[in-house]
C-alpha cells in the first residue's frame, strides 16, 4: 500500500495489486510505441454507418470468447504500467503544491506537477508483481520512457 499525502485535500491509499483489474493500465510495449492510453478511437465513415452500428450493433463475427482468452493470456504474461495522473488529481492537490515527491528507503525524487501526465508506475513484469511487498517502480514518459525510481514506497505532494 502506498499513500498519497502532503498538500492534498484527500489522502488516498493506493493498492498496486488491484491495478491489474483497472482498464486504464497500459502495456509497456504499447507505451514504448507511443500509445499512452488503452483507449481506441472509434471512427465512422458517415452518419448512416454510425446510426446502423448504434441501433443494430456491429456486423463483425463473434469474437468474445477469443478476446477473453487473449486478455487472460496477456495478463499472465504482460508487463504493465499505470498512469498516476488520475489518482493524484483525485487527491486534489492544494493550489500552492508544485511537485510530487516519490520516496523509497534510500532517496527522494521530485517531479513537477506539470509533468504529472507522464508519471507511470510499473506494477507488474512478465505477469508477476515487481516486489513481494507490492511496491512499484516509477517512470516518466516524455517521448521515451525513463526510469525515475525503483521500489517506490511513498508519494507526497509538496
Amino acid at each position: 500500500m502506498i499513500q498519497i499525502k502532503g498538500k492534498v485535500k484527500f489522502n488516498i491509499t493506493l493498492d498496486p495489486s488491484t491495478f491489474i483489474f483497472d482498464d486504464r493500465k497500459v502495456e509497456m510495449e504499447q507505451l514504448l510505441n507511443g500509445q499512452t492510453t488503452g483507449e481506441e478511437t472509434i471512427t465512422f465513415q458517415d452518419n448512416y454507418e454510425w446510426n446502423r452500428e448504434i441501433l443494430e450493433g456491429a456486423s463483425k463475427p463473434p469474437t468474445l470468447i477469443s478476446e477473453k482468452k487473449y486478455k487472460k493470456q496477456a495478463l499472465l504474461e504482460g508487463t504493465f504500467l499505470m498512469n498516476m495522473h488520475h489518482f493524484i488529481i483525485n487527491a486534489e492537490p492544494d493550489s500552492d503544491a508544485t511537485h510530487v515527491a516519490l520516496s523509497n528507503e534510500a532517496t527522494t525524487v521530485q517531479i513537477p506537477l506539470e509533468a504529472l501526465k507522464g508519471l507511470y508506475f510499473q506494477f507488474s513484469k512478465d505477469g508477476k508483481r515487481l516486489y513481494e511487498d507490492g511496491m512499484v517502480d516509477a517512470f516518466v514518459y516524455d517521448q521515451d520512457l525513463k526510469l525515475v525510481m525503483q521500489h517506490v514506497t511513498g508519494i507526497e505532494i509538496v
